[in-house]
């Protein structure tokens, strides 16, 4: 059939789709731009980044229509989705890659919300600790050479020796832990790493008071390698913030959603500018580190993010070398599933078999990846 022209013949309803057009590409182009910007300077396009995924959706959508209308104008859309093409593949892939017959490392980072399946500050109060035996059993049978942890909790008796059994019964016994507050006293609440090699050197960042990464340097096979996990700013949401987002209706007072939704947005600006914060603090100490790298941790943000950009653009991200399907991590019911759990590495590793393990016993899925050295050499 015969195009029509751009410039004729265009009802009301194209016209104001080309107006809708043109704002979703501005849209997506300022989503971009979320890779770049620090929250710290500019909070808001941080916001559009996350809504990246749904941004890109409508655009596509937008291709779909111009195509059905058979209207050129379908180009348009589709040549700015294509300039950003990389960012859709740190949220699916469509083949991994699979583990090699040769030995490798092992890494396991979960973030395993308190052993407990909902938010508690304590678990002095709790009955019946299944789902703690159950998940120190799923990473005793990972056989993992290194194990990350975020949000350790253990507030009982013994609370001094509970990360050495732990570090025992999933088959590495080399630990290093620090509290998120030091104030934090009669309990272990913490950020963690297990591992099977020798730590020789250690130590832990700390920002606005709170700790929010810990590293180890390991020996593995006379090489030493650096090992971080992060466990970056969250969002703090209390239980009324869940409350609303989860009733939230249009049976509600508009005042009531304003404000709801004004405190909500102020919380996640305040976590934008911490992180941002935290990423520029890690890059100082990692740009001094001539050691082979490996990052773990729930970085609370997407892979559109500023703090995606900062600390993996001298690394490979694992689930982009070898991973398949959705990345998504984030397992609770309040929010969209996005993609806040990453494995990074130093180039000179290889990743392979990287697995986002769908274990629905924390409000993250915990995921893992072996590693293979490619030349390692201090």
């Amino acid at each position: 059939m015969h195009q029509k022209s751009v410039t004729k013949g265009f009802s009301f309803f194209t016209v104001l789709m080309l107006i809708l057009t043109g704002i979703a590409i501005l849209v997506l182009l300022i989503s971009y731009l979320a890779f770049h910007v620090s929250p710290a300077a500019i909070p808001y396009i941080a916001f559009v980044g996350l809504a990246y995924p749904y941004i890109l959706l409508v655009n596509i959508l937008f291709v779909v229509f111009w195509i059905a209308k058979k209207i050129r104008l379908s180009v348009i859309p589709l040549a700015f989705i294509l300039l950003g093409w990389n960012h859709t593949g740190r949220l699916f892939q469509w083949s991994g890659k699979p583990t090699k017959q040769e030995e490798g490392i092992k890494v396991v980072s979960y973030n395993i919300q308190n052993f407990i399946k909902y938010n508690t500050s304590t678990t002095k109060y709790v009955s019946d600790f299944g789902n703690q035996d159950r998940i120190t059993n799923w990473l005793a049978e990972q056989s993992a050479d290194i194990v990350c942890l975020q949000e350790m909790l253990y507030d009982r008796d013994h609370y001094q020796t509970f990360a050495n059994q732990l570090g025992k019964l999933i088959h590495c016994p080399n630990s290093y832990h620090e509290n998120y507050y030091q104030s934090s006293k009669g309990k272990l609440d913490a950020i963690a790493i297990f591992t099977r090699y020798p730590i020789i050197n250690k130590g832990h960042f700390v920002y606005d008071g709170k700790s929010y990464g810990i590293f180890t340097d390991i020996i593995i096979k006379n090489d030493t390698v650096r090992l971080y996990n992060l466990h970056l700013a969250s969002i703090h949401f209390r239980k009324e913030d869940y409350d609303f987002i989860s009733e939230l209706s249009t049976q509600q007072e508009q005042a009531e959603i304003k404000t709801g939704t004004l405190q909500i947005i102020e919380k996640m600006e305040v976590a934008y500018k911490k992180r941002a914060l935290q990423v520029d603090i890690l890059e100082n100490a990692m740009a001094g580190c001539t050691y082979p790298v490996i990052l773990c941790g729930d970085f609370n943000d997407s892979p559109n993010s500023y703090t995606y950009h900062r600390l993996g653009r001298s690394m490979r991200d694992a689930f982009v070398e070898s991973g398949s399907g959705l990345g998504t991590t984030y397992a609770g019911k309040n929010f969209p599933a996005f993609r806040i759990d990453y494995i990074f590495h130093d180039p000179r590793f290889e990743s392979a078999g990287f697995e986002r393990h769908k274990l629905d016993l924390s409000d993250h899925y915990p995921i893992s990846c072996m590693l293979y050295p490619k030349l390692i050499k201090n």
